[in-house]
């Protein structure tokens, strides 16, 4: 059976692919350095209206990087606990396929999302394309809706769990904790002040599971100081010196709890290799990762619950 778009030609399928190809190329490319700590994607969990999510560092990186990758000017337009909404107007995908009508295409951008959300936020979903504008929809809509158990692990800290368990942090003020108790309700972990049937799952099974919180720069943190660097001064050479700079002194992700490494003993260092050619800024900048993971726990909790249900 023929790949070619009913209706198309040979020439705009194979358009249609170098085009792909080069959004997934991008997407493969930045995707993988893209990944967020914990304490930020705690700040856009805890937004809970449409204009407080979109003031958010994250929300404003993640706008950023799907239209630097070629999937258009994104933005939010709904929001329910646990659902976004997300809108692509005049989309670039769309545009790939000018054969194609009747039908949803933008399966590049639904698993971009699937891909962004699990990997660089760390929170299992699923995605769904709501509304194409090749199936007559005005723009292209994909609905993001979170599993529950994967975004608790994230949305609750030390002093959330001591609420759950009906003890105020020590020195938390009022005004924080009536705030922590309303996005504890918006969650569905309190009921009226009390624990809900949901926080009294998740307390049973989750609530001592041992957390380890990742630590490092969000990804966004470079690229911002590095602008910074540029406009403070007149002469490139200068700029691109402090620069060189400012990504060869980052520090690699660590645990809040991780040791550094100790420095061998002088007698076991080998002699200095050759010096390889210099990287470019990019190159350093996208070493900082953070491939560690934790959903192990979460697994065996749903195991537990379904049990117990």
């Amino acid at each position: 059976m023929s790949d070619m778009p009913p209706g198309g030609s040979f020439a705009q399928s194979l358009g249609a692919f170098g085009a792909m190809l080069k959004i997934q190329e991008s997407i493969s490319t930045r995707f993988p350095n893209s990944r967020v700590p914990w304490k930020d994607t705690r700040i856009f969990l805890r937004a809970h209206t449409i204009e407080s999510i979109r003031s958010t560092p994250l929300y404003g990186f993640m706008m950023r990087l799907f239209k630097e990758v070629g999937l258009g000017d994104m933005q939010l337009i709904g929001y329910a606990p646990m659902h976004y909404v997300f809108a692509v107007p005049s989309c670039p995908v769309c545009n790939i396929y000018p054969a194609l009508h009747n039908q949803k295409v933008c399966v590049a951008t639904t698993d971009a999302l699937h891909r962004f959300f699990k990997e660089g936020l760390e929170l299992e979903c699923t995605v769904e394309e709501t509304e194409c504008i090749k199936d007559s929809g005005a723009v292209c809509k994909f609905k993001v809706s979170l599993q529950p158990i994967s975004a608790y692990q994230i949305l609750l800290d030390g002093d959330d769990r001591s609420i759950l368990s009906g003890k105020r942090p020590p020195a938390m003020e009022h005004p924080e904790l009536v705030s922590r108790a309303e996005i504890l309700t918006i969650y569905k972990l309190l009921d009226q002040g009390k624990l809900s049937d949901v926080g009294e799952a998740y307390m049973q099974f989750a609530g001592s599971m041992p957390v380890k919180e990742k630590i490092f720069d969000p990804p966004w943190k470079t690229a911002e100081e590095l602008k910074s660097i540029t406009s403070k001064h007149n002469a490139f050479g200068a700029a691109f010196g402090e620069m060189a700079l400012k990504v060869q002194s980052m520090p690699s992700p660590v645990t809040a709890t991780a040791p550094a490494p100790s420095a061998p003993p002088l007698s076991s260092v080998s002699p200095p290799a050759p010096v390889p050619s210099t990287p470019s800024i990019q190159e350093q900048a996208t070493k900082i990762k953070d491939e560690a993971k934790t959903a192990g726990s979460f697994a065996e909790l749903i195991a537990k619950m379904k049990k117990q249900n």
